[in-house]
């Protein structure tokens, strides 16, 4: 809602108010204008011509389904008779002045009121279009919002040619990444051990794309390879892979990191495989048990297998576990193969005749230690098959004991192939496209006609059948962009804190790309968005919303923010005093208090109705945890309302279902996303058309939520009386006297 001054409010508090606009018209350098309203007015030193023949509306529409908003654009018609402005006609004022793509402002004011051109005042603004046409009695001017002005291609930094003259020519004029969020090790796995299973990409949330700026400096002796434009919170240079035939392994060469740039020489790479347990056994000869067989395979450093064989009690002793080794393709040249383990408790003794034996020629023994993590060599496992990759197989894990009593914790357990590769491979990334969507949707009743529902849908991170565009790539685990200060500052996110909440992506995007700043973002809305609403529609707390991404391909920056918002149900706007503000919905329970209160005699009820069946969605699919290398998604969460599918009052008898990708890798907030869009879309909604008839309400924008007084008890809502609903407006047309609003239920 715009914030009048206290002495516009009480002006327009009154009912017998007449009020009106001013608008100022800014030409060449914007640094004057020239002032008009519907009659002559006089503020001050400034002069406002009273050659307005007729205010268009001013508008601002928001999508209550796609997220999207529509705003600031009207028309005002001008009189351009002769001897009206500067003893002449306005059309004459062109010869000198150039108003086209300049600045315009529009203000309230009533006679009671001072001063016209306050910013509290204000009610919209934006850019004068340069398609102007006129006659010899009237001029139209078309006034377009600023977001023209704002919006830019994403992200802003390229592989140029002066910055990297060695770029590989299929990088030149290609994005330098954005990153966002924890790419780094995985939390719930316990901790990962430092020797060798930190450097196996298998271990971490994922991996970012990071382009190949230069492709030989004959100075650092190095590729050169940019992970972002901006310092990224964590780097780590042990954690840089190829992506090869669904494989990331990791670059073992010289590798080094400086700011969010990564450099690499050398060919040599590994690649971690773990084994499967998919039909794996256990054989036990004489005092001996494996427990928990399966943990010493499933990826976690907080559960492990005990191997127990007494050789004390019945000699020899043995416990054997067989598992899997999957076809691994060839990757490269080979070079080694070692088997990768990771030890708990150990006790007894351990010697030749009691040891740990991996497949069915390498025994182990003098690194059997507590907490120890270690490799061995498995080559002896597979003379003759190396150069062709042939790993597959059964491979076992067996304890012996010929006269001790022995038993040792397996946390971890699988195979490390080193190789040496002859490039970085290609990574195909695919264009932006759009696709429409059509959707029948079945009426309740008979005899009524199916209606059909397109959606157009921008399909910015999936596959598409584009021809695609080659970009040279490795990848990395890290951490993406900070927050920006001003962010820190004003928040309880600590100054270089990771950037996680997807509220202040926005607005760190709009600071750091848009180089916007507090003049044009309306923090309040931003914080009341990323703090309290992004909490409540998530139903978690604020910090447990993380998104996490790389924005690796050219997209508008406002489709951008359009796409975030749909994944966090919020519109993102320019408001009437010039700021992008944000709006976020909150479920249907945490509705407590309005923006304004509007009372009932103060308008005229056009319409009652509710949103189209097409716009209830009942079978929610969220799909997250992009894999970059694989250019797909590959997690997946789905929920479903029962009650809205089936055939009772509250149901639609249909499964509608809508599948959307989030920028996130959390399942927890995926999750949360599909509930929250559940909850709120899988009922028809209420919407109320109606006008205002006074200029009080004015200060109203879309995204603002209202409530009503003194409603007519004989006007029911379906069948239900008006309660302390609340209802979030979703279209808005001023004039000068008033506006006509639409608004939907959302309590």
């Amino acid at each position: 809602m715009l914030s009048f001054d206290s002495s516009l409010t009480d002006a327009l508090t009154t009912h017998s108010t007449t009020a009106f606009w001013v608008l100022k018209l800014y030409y060449n350098d914007e640094s004057s204008f020239y002032g008009v309203s519907d009659q002559d007015r006089i503020d001050g030193s400034d002069t406002y011509y009273g050659i307005v023949s007729s205010w268009g509306n001013l508008n601002q529409s928001l999508d209550f389904f796609n997220f999207t908003t529509s705003t600031g654009n009207m028309s005002v018609k001008l009189i351009n008779t002769d001897n009206t402005i500067n003893r002449g006609r306005f059309s004459d004022l062109f010869s000198t002045n150039n108003f086209a793509n300049r600045k315009w402002e529009l203000f309230l004011n009533t006679n009671r009121a001072g001063t016209y051109d306050t910013a509290a005042r204000m009610i919209g603004t934006g850019i004068i279009s340069g398609d102007i046409k006129y006659d010899p009695k009237f001029i139209t001017l078309t006034l377009l919002d600023k977001s023209s002005t704002y919006h830019k291609q994403l992200p802003t930094n390229v592989v140029d040619l002066a910055t990297y003259p060695n770029a590989p020519e299929k990088n030149i004029d290609k994005p330098i990444p954005i990153a966002y969020g924890d790419f780094y090790e995985k939390t719930d796995i316990g901790t990962i051990p430092t020797s060798y299973f930190d450097r196996y990409k298998q271990f971490y949330k994922g991996a970012f794309p990071v382009i190949i700026t230069d492709k030989w400096n004959v100075g650092d002796e190095a590729i050169s390879a940019k992970l972002d434009n901006e310092t990224p919170h964590t780097l780590d240079n042990e954690n840089v892979y190829i992506y090869k035939n669904g494989y990331y392994p990791t670059l073992t060469g010289t590798v080094s990191n400086s700011g969010s740039t990564i450099k690499f020489s050398g060919a040599s790479a590994i690649v971690y495989v773990p084994y499967s347990s998919s039909g794996s056994s256990t054989t036990n000869v004489g005092v001996a048990l494996t427990i928990s067989r399966d943990n010493m395979v499933d990826g976690s450093f907080s559960s492990y297998a005990i191997l127990d064989a007494n050789g004390s009690a019945v000699s020899p002793s043995s416990t054997q576990n067989d598992m899997a080794l999957p076809q691994v393709n060839k990757l490269g040249e080979y070079s080694s193969i070692n088997g990768t383990v990771k030890l708990g408790t150990v006790n007894g003794s351990y010697s030749a005749l009691n040891h740990l034996k991996i497949g069915t020629n390498v025994s182990v023994y003098s690194g059997l230690s507590t907490d120890n993590e270690f490799q061995t060599s498995l080559a002896g496992n597979y003379s003759g098959k190396t150069d062709s990759w042939d790993f597959e197989g059964t491979v076992q894990h067996t304890l012996y004991s010929q006269a001790n009593n022995n038993d040792l914790q397996i946390y971890e357990s699988g195979v490390e192939i080193g190789f040496t590769i002859e490039n970085i491979e290609s990574h195909k990334v695919p264009e932006l496209y759009e696709e429409t969507i059509r959707t029948a949707v079945y009426p309740e009743y008979e005899h009524r006609e199916v209606e059909y529902v397109d959606e157009t849908v921008i399909r910015t991170r999936t596959k598409t059948t584009n021809y695609p565009s080659e970009i040279d790539y490795v990848y990395c685990s890290g951490k993406g962009r900070k927050y920006h200060s001003d962010i820190s500052t004003r928040t309880s996110y600590a100054t270089g804190a990771l950037c996680e909440n997807p509220v202040y992506i926005i607005e760190d995007i709009m600071r750091k790309e848009l180089g916007l700043t507090d003049s044009t973002i309306d923090t309040s809305s931003f914080d009341l968005s990323g703090l309290t609403d992004l909490a409540n529609i998530f139903a978690d707390t604020y910090t447990n919303v993380k998104f996490a991404f790389s924005q690796y391909k050219f997209i508008n920056s406002k489709d951008f923010i359009n796409r975030l918002c749909k994944q966090i149900l919020s519109w993102v706007f320019i408001s009437g005093d010039g700021k992008f503000k944000i709006r976020t919905l909150r479920r249907t329970g945490d509705y407590a208090s309005a923006d304004k209160t509007i009372d009932f005699n103060d308008i005229n009820l056009k319409s009652i109705s509710k949103t189209s069946l097409g716009s209830v969605r009942n079978d929610i699919t969220i799909n997250y945890n992009k894999d970059y290398g694989q250019d797909q998604f590959i997690s997946n969460v789905n929920t479903t309302d029962a009650t809205s599918q089936g055939t009772t009052v509250n149901g639609v008898s249909q499964s509608l279902k809508l599948e959307l990708d989030a920028d996130t890798l959390d399942s927890t907030t995926a999750t949360q996303l599909a509930d929250a869009y559940k909850t709120i879309f899988k009922d028809r909604k209420v919407i109320l058309d109606f006008e205002c008839l006074r200029p009080y309400y004015n200060d109203l924008e879309i995204g603002d939520i209202v409530l009503f007084s003194n409603w007519d008890s004989n006007i029911k809502i379906y069948g239900a009386a008006m309660g302390t609903d609340y209802y979030k407006i979703t279209s808005i047309s001023k004039k000068p006297n008033g506006c006509s609003v639409k608004a939907i239920k959302v309590s």
